[in-house]
């Protein structure tokens, strides 16, 4: 009961958001379409999760490959304050005219003002731009 009445009290932060817009002069990208984003801690101008409750969350991504014989393999991580957490990297064997998908998830403790992107992309421009690409995240359980 304690942990809900905390959570009631700061709020709750979860997040879902689509597509891809490559961030200029960096590897990294961006979600801009917005489907969730319940306390704000999502920035689409920046790609960025910044933790308002310090607590346990969960990440997941999902890049998928643009279905092209121009190039094999796609890769991308998941960001925690610029350290590479979780990496996804897709290089079809047999088919490159085929769409593949690449997914990750994971528990992250996070401290107030820690950010979580989505970057390092390799081969970005073969990333399809619609709701077959997502980044979202949820708070699982805040410090107490």
């Amino acid at each position: 009961m304690k942990c809900l009445q905390l959570v009631f009290f700061l709020g709750i932060s979860i997040f879902t958001a689509t597509s891809r817009v490559t961030i200029p002069g960096t590897a990294n990208i961006r979600f801009p379409t917005v489907q969730l984003n319940e306390g704000g801690d999502y920035n689409a101008s920046t790609g960025v999760f910044t933790c308002r409750i310090p607590g346990h969350y969960w990440f997941s991504s999902t890049i998928t490959k643009i279905a092209s014989n121009n190039i094999g393999y796609v890769s991308c991580v998941v960001l925690n304050n610029g350290n590479h957490k979780l990496g996804m990297y897709t290089d079809p064997v047999t088919d490159e005219t085929a769409a593949y998908s690449m997914s990750t998830s994971a528990g992250f403790h996070l401290r107030l003002g820690d950010r979580v992107q989505v970057g390092d992309c390799r081969n970005q421009d073969h990333i399809y731009n619609d709701a077959d690409t997502v980044f979202s995240g949820i708070l699982i359980k805040p410090d107490v």
